[in-house]
Formats: C-alpha cells, sequence, structure tokens
C-alpha cells in the first residue's frame, strides 16, 4: 500500500506548480512583447509591459483554478451512495 499524502505536501506541491507556471508564462509574455515590440511597434514599451501582464494573468488565472479544486469525495462518504439502503 502507498503512504497517504498529507494536505500540507498537497498544497505545497500546488504551490510549487504555481510559482514555476508564473514564471514561465510572464517570461513567455515577456518575449512576445519584446518580439513584437522589436518587430511591430517600432520599440514601443507598452507592448513589452503588455505580454508580461498577460502572462501574468494567465499564470493567476491558472493558479486560481488549480487551488479551488478539492479532492474527490471517498466512497465511503457520498452522500449519492445507495449500496447499504435497500
Amino acid at each position: 500500500m502507498s503512504k497517504p499524502v498529507s494536505s500540507e505536501q498537497t498544497l505545497n506541491y500546488k504551490w510549487d506548480v504555481c510559482l514555476s507556471n508564473m514564471f514561465v508564462q510572464s517570461t513567455l509574455g515577456l518575449g512576445i512583447g519584446i518580439i513584437s515590440s522589436a518587430i511591430m511597434f517600432r520599440r514601443a514599451a507598452w507592448p513589452v509591459w503588455g505580454g508580461l501582464g498577460f502572462g501574468l494573468g494567465k499564470a493567476y488565472a491558472d493558479c486560481n483554478a488549480k487551488l479551488k479544486t478539492f479532492p474527490p469525495i471517498p466512497r465511503e462518504l457520498s452522500p449519492n451512495d445507495t449500496q447499504g439502503k435497500n
């Protein structure tokens, strides 16, 4: 049998995923902003900040969704369980 995972370990894992996701997505947004600024907008600063903002916003939305998920209810505690009722 496998050892049960504590809630602290689960929360730490979710935060690690959130922080790494924030770093990757904000870096990608910043890179896309720099490239679009250099190619299309004559080196204006607003595409860089816009790309960074989009990356951070996407990371925030993903992290919010990940932290709001709840583990499934065990079958023994489910209110829809009809096995023992006749």
